[in-house]
């Protein structure tokens, strides 16, 4: 864990959000940049804050620290207690901010009702506890605030305010050959084979690549192994083209209408930009805003992606 001093004011972080804007437009290495939610519902100044703390972790999410945020004070700052004796913007009970508290502002003080020092206090404590890594993430969050409701909140949050933004689809194109090095995609054998057959569609690969920056995954099928029909019907699937995926866990979570990893990145799926936004996204829950969203009484146990 490196600490960062912050040294910034409020006219400097208006600033840096306006070059945001700028860098917002293309970032072709898919990193995580703010959706609309996230422009609609996130005071101004503080994106920078929380990506200037996140970059403090390695692999964590600037937008875990926006959904605690949110979850625990409304994107409050200064003075805050709770009546369990919690302090500050970002909610530490003083023991804990004894421990993790961060002088992320570089004045000398390390102060949780001070913004900048809470938020990079909480990168500290979350990283601390695992949120740079997928598979502890939740564990995580939990320890952060131990509820199970708490924890589900703040994940659906963090991922409805992350968007990756590529340049373009054959910028980005992932090969065959990462998907099957990639530690956070777990492949079943016959998916393995598509893929060293290359009958795996390019479009696929990319989306696959993308998802393992924020999540781990295990896939079932591409292709062989499926069906080459879809559910109930005489059409043509696109898994027989090569053109879907099924995945069935996320995070180590097999995917279930109770499994908020699953729930999150079927979320994250809808933000995905022209090229690899997908003509179809099968998974466990209803009410997901995206024209080729759907679910079925097929789809309660993973995730499909599909493209036509």
């Amino acid at each position: 864990m490196r600490r960062v001093a912050l040294v910034i004011g409020a006219a400097a972080l208006v600033l840096m959000f306006a070059l945001l804007i700028a860098a917002v437009v293309v970032t072709g290495n898919g990193e995580v940049s703010p959706s609309n939610r996230a422009f609609n519902e996130i005071p101004q100044d503080l994106i920078p804050l929380y990506q200037a703390a996140s970059d403090t972790c390695e692999g964590m999410d600037w937008t875990l620290l926006a959904a605690v945020h949110r979850t625990e004070t409304s994107f409050g700052r200064g003075t805050a207690v709770s009546s369990a004796g919690a302090l500050g913007p970002m909610q530490f009970m003083p023991a804990t901010w004894a421990t993790y508290g961060v002088d992320g502002d570089g004045d000398g003080n390390i102060a949780s009702d001070d913004v900048v020092d809470a938020v990079f206090g909480a990168a500290n404590y979350l990283c601390a506890n695992g949120a740079g890594d997928p598979t502890r993430l939740r564990a995580a969050v939990f320890n952060y605030n131990h509820s199970l409701d708490y924890v589900d909140e703040v994940l659906s949050i963090a991922a409805s305010y992350g968007s990756v933004q590529v340049v373009s689809t054959t910028a980005t194109r992932a090969s065959g050959k990462s998907a099957l090095s990639n530690p956070r995609i777990l492949l079943s054998e016959a998916a393995r084979s598509d893929i060293k057959k290359r009958i795996v569609d390019g479009r696929i690969l990319s989306v696959l690549d993308l998802i393992s920056r924020r999540f781990t995954i295990a896939v079932s099928v591409l292709k062989s192994g499926h069906s080459p029909y879809v559910s109930n019907t005489t059409n043509l699937s696109n898994h027989y083209f090569g053109r879907a995926v099924d995945i069935y866990a996320v995070n180590g979570q097999a995917v279930s209408p109770f499994s908020s990893d699953a729930y999150g990145l079927t979320s994250w799926l809808t933000q995905l930009p022209p090229g690899l936004s997908p003509s179809e996204i099968g998974s466990p829950f209803s009410g997901i805003l995206f024209p080729g969203a759907f679910t079925d009484a097929a789809h309660k146990d993973h995730i499909h992606v599909g493209f036509d």
